[in-house]
């Protein structure tokens, strides 16, 4: 079982729908929060402040699993407090999912403090303090959600993060009906996902990550079509082969599933520090 530890108001939000999920474990952290598997931060007036007022959490982090998703967002201000934290769970397997606000509405003291933590985090990825990180761009997530009423929006936006992660994590319980797969590099620990429309060729990512090195793709086709469709297959190997550019390494995963609809998640890596 992985452990889902949310840091801020929006990462929260998020850690909500993961506990309706018995394959995840899921602490909460923020400022005025309560409730079980919470924890309440002090509230300070700047954001160094919760970096430097971080209490001790052992006794809240002593059920915690191995393997730990740390969810938190660049907009939020205890977001400065992520390295003390993480920092009290150091033994652990840490992967990062971080959530890159619109930097359009963000103030100076925001933008700086969000820019610091993009980095240091990418940086311990890449060096292997941390497991991998996952980035998700908040404005690109909107070319997902499409044109939707304000009241479901920012709902929306959350059901996708978790859906999406949840759906990849699924996969490592999964058996393929077919695969040519190969693991990235054990360098290349800064990643994306995202999804692709086989039948018109279209290809999104939450991230838009550049110098990618390996990337997989992890098609969900329905049962009755892998039995009757001849040519499927070829066109699949058709069109992820002309993605083979710039050096980045394809592979595929094939699945079974009920559903009617075929669809396909994209996992990206790279080795490479990514830009604002």
């Amino acid at each position: 079982m992985q452990t889902i530890i949310c840091l801020g108001n929006k990462s929260c939000d998020i850690g909500e729908l993961f506990e309706n999920n018995e394959n995840f474990k899921v602490k909460l952290i923020d400022k005025n929060i309560d409730g079980k598997n919470c924890f309440s931060l002090q509230t300070e007036k700047t954001p160094e402040e919760y970096e430097k007022n971080c209490p001790d959490m052992t006794e809240f982090f002593s059920d915690i699993s191995d393997d730990i998703l740390f969810i938190t967002s660049g907009d939020c201000d205890v977001v400065s407090a992520s390295l003390r934290i993480l920092k009290q769970i150091k033994q652990k397997n840490i992967s990062i999912l971080y959530l890159i606000p619109d930097i359009d509405y963000l103030r100076n003291e925001s933008l700086l403090i969000n820019k610091v933590v993009f980095n240091v985090f990418q940086e311990y990825a890449r060096s292997g303090v941390f497991k991998e990180i996952f980035l998700f761009d908040s404005k690109t997530l909107e070319t997902f959600l499409g044109d939707i009423p304000i009241a479901d929006w920012y709902e929306e936006h959350l059901n996708l993060i978790y859906k999406t992660y949840s759906a990849i994590n699924s996969l490592k319980s999964l058996n393929s009906i077919i695969e040519n797969y190969f693991p990235p590099s054990d360098i290349s620990r800064i990643s994306t996902f995202g999804m692709y429309d086989l039948e018109n060729n279209i290809e999104k990512m939450f991230f838009d990550i550049k110098n990618i090195n390996d990337k997989c793709y992890n098609f969900f086709i329905n049962e009755n079509v892998l039995k009757t469709d001849n040519k499927l297959f070829k066109v699949i190997k058709e069109q992820l082969k002309n993605k083979a550019v710039d050096n980045t390494k394809i592979s595929y995963r094939i699945y079974s599933t009920k559903n009617q609809t075929n669809y396909c998640y994209v996992v990206a890596h790279s080795k490479f520090i990514q830009s604002l």
